[in-house]
C-alpha cells in the first residue's frame, strides 16, 4: 500500500512501507527507506518526498524466447551465465530488494513450467509477498529460494505453475 499523498507522514509509516516492522528502530538514511524514493546515502531529504511512495516494484516485460537443450525460456534475461540475453524489462532496479538488479524474469518449459526471478546479490527471502506477471500471481512463500554464491545471484523458483505468456509485452510487479 502506498504512503499517503498529503497530510501527516512519519518515519514509522515510511519504514513499514519499505518492509520494516512497525515500532522498530530505523533511520531516514537506511537503504530500504531511501530506496522508496531513489535517494543516495547521506543526501538531504524532506519527509514530503515520500508522499505517494510505494514499495511495489513494477515494470513492463517484453518477452523474448530462447530454446536449447530440450527447454524453452520466455521472458527477460541479462548477464546470466549459460543463458543468452533475451527480452527486456523496463525497470531492472528493484527498490523492494535494496536496489538490487534483476538479471532474469522468465518462465521455462522445464518441470511443466517454472517461473524464475534472478536478482543480483545475496538478498534475504523477504521484500515482497507476490510476484505478479501478466495477471498470474506467484506467492513468494510458494517458491524455492536459493543463493548462488558462484554467480552472486539470489533465485526464487516456482515449479509446476502457469506460464505467464510466450510473446508480447506484459505487466510485471511485486507487492
Amino acid at each position: 500500500m502506498a504512503l499517503p499523498l498529503s497530510g501527516q507522514i512519519d518515519l514509522n509509516a515510511i519504514h513499514v512501507e519499505a518492509g520494516g516492522s512497525s515500532g522498530t528502530q530505523c533511520s531516514i538514511n537506511d537503504a530500504d527507506i531511501r530506496g522508496l524514493i531513489g535517494k543516495a546515502s547521506g543526501v538531504q531529504m524532506a519527509f514530503s518526498e515520500w508522499y505517494g511512495a510505494s514499495a511495489n516494484w513494477s515494470a513492463t516485460l517484453t518477452i523474448g524466447t530462447q530454446s536449447g537443450y530440450g527447454y524453452t525460456l520466455y521472458g527477460y534475461t541479462n548477464s546470466i551465465p549459460s543463458i543468452s540475453n533475451m527480452g527486456s524489462l523496463s525497470d531492472t532496479t528493484d527498490d523492494n530488494l535494496g536496489g538490487a538488479t534483476i538479471y532474469g524474469l522468465y518462465s521455462s518449459t522445464v518441470n511443466s513450467y517454472s517461473v524464475l526471478l534472478r536478482v543480483g546479490g545475496n538478498i534475504a527471502n523477504s521484500g515482497f509477498t507476490n510476484l505478479v506477471v501478466n495477471g498470474f500471481t506467484y506467492p513468494r512463500t510458494s517458491a524455492s529460494y536459493s543463493y548462488d554464491s558462484g554467480n552472486n545471484v539470489t533465485v526464487w523458483l516456482w515449479t509446476g505453475v502457469s506460464n505467464f505468456g510466450t510473446s508480447g509485452s506484459v505487466a510485471a510487479s511485486h507487492t
